[in-house]
């Protein structure tokens, strides 16, 4: 699991809500892979998955002009391979096994610098269960793209499991096992939440 900070990213709060820097950085990451699998490396299935419909559009987009300037792209993205590279948001992820997951957190500061603590979904009761489906489904990576580092997730500012569960998944992402080496011990028994379980699994 990797962790990739996008510095520059701002999310357009109650505007266009998307992330154009992190949409630009996923969309290079994915040509890289698609390029190096062109010239010969082992083909890898490819998922993305954003936090919002508006980010799964925008880098729909942004794969499409990506194609159109490198035509070898192409074939990844049609009945020509087994598994074409997939697209979805956390509204309509389903159980979708692919090698190489890459997740975009979406959410970040807006333009002003502001970090909100609504991540969408995530906000709603059960929604930890999207995020966990999305980043239990890479068969062998998952690369989080985020605009945000976990400590600007202010958790004195919600009580939705979903945002707790993030802020832990993102610092996992972020700095390795350590992160849990280093948590509060907790007893043997029941899974204390679902990214417990979904780590432990």
């Amino acid at each position: 699991m990797q962790f990739r900070l996008v510095p520059d990213g701002v999310y357009a709060r109650g505007g266009a809500r998307t992330n154009q820097a992190e949409a630009r950085a996923v969309v290079a990451e994915v040509s890289r892979r698609l390029q190096a699998m062109a010239d010969g490396a082992a083909e890898k299935s490819i998922g993305i998955v954003t936090f919002n419909a508006q980010q799964q559009a925008l880098i729909d987009d942004l794969l499409d002009a990506a194609q159109r300037d490198n035509p070898v792209l192409e074939r990844f993205f049609g009945d020509s391979v087994t598994e074409p590279v997939l697209v979805r948001n956390l509204e309509n992820v389903q159980g979708e096994e692919l090698d190489v997951m890459i997740f975009s957190l979406t959410y970040g500061p807006d333009a002003s610098g502001k970090v909100t603590v609504n991540f969408g979904p995530l906000n709603q009761n059960g929604g930890e269960r999207r995020r966990n489906v999305a980043i239990t489904h890479a068969r062998e990576a998952l690369v989080v793209f985020g605009s945000l580092s976990p400590d600007r997730i202010d958790l004195s500012r919600t009580t939705a499991i979903g945002v707790q569960d993030l802020r832990q998944f993102l610092e996992f992402a972020e700095k390795g096992a350590q992160v849990l080496a280093a948590g509060p011990s907790v007893s043997e028994g029941d899974f204390e939440s679902p990214f417990e379980e979904a780590v432990a699994q």
